[in-house]
């Protein structure tokens, strides 16, 4: 899904080097990366619905359950009972590595047992939902309250395009 469009629609608060985070709620070190992770974050609460309380960033495997692993995840998402549904890796670039970005999300899915795992570097957003024996590419993101329920059987109006 081409989103190149409506990440830049959606505004920043830029300081200096410094970039506000509304989920940490605070400013962090301004980097490519980072700034697609904020677009990503306006991107998952305006165009998908989902709640700011419910997506975690930059958590350690370690604090969700994976012990032994020292890498992070770029955005979480989580169900109503708080469990990890969703996990988006965030580039600032797919051009150099999309393939490892694939790769990177597709081990934390299995890892983390989550059935949603998205790529974006700020011009694309792809997904995949993972339905217990494979990951099947998604052409239209579902909006949150549907992420219960297989991709593919969402109603017109509750997917974003």
């Amino acid at each position: 899904m081409n989103v190149k469009g409506i990440f830049e629609r959606y505004k920043v608060q830029i300081d200096n080097d410094k970039i506000y985070d509304p989920i940490r709620q605070n400013y962090v070190h301004l980097t490519p990366e980072e700034f697609v992770r904020q677009k990503t974050i306006k991107f998952l609460i305006k165009r998908l619905g989902v709640p700011q309380s419910k997506i975690i960033v930059e958590r350690s495997l370690n604090t969700l359950g994976v012990k032994g692993v020292k890498r992070r995840i770029d955005i979480g998402v989580l169900d109503e009972e708080n469990l990890l549904i969703a996990v988006v890796e965030c580039k600032a670039s797919l051009s150099k590595n999309g393939e490892a970005a694939f790769i990177q999300a597709q081990d934390y899915l299995l890892k983390l047992n989550t059935r949603y795992f998205f790529i974006t570097d700020g011009e694309t957003f792809s997904g995949w939902y993972y339905d217990t024996i494979r990951n099947i590419p998604i052409d239209t993101i579902p909006k949150y309250n549907r992420w219960y329920y297989y991709p593919t059987s969402n109603e017109d109006n509750d997917k974003v395009q």
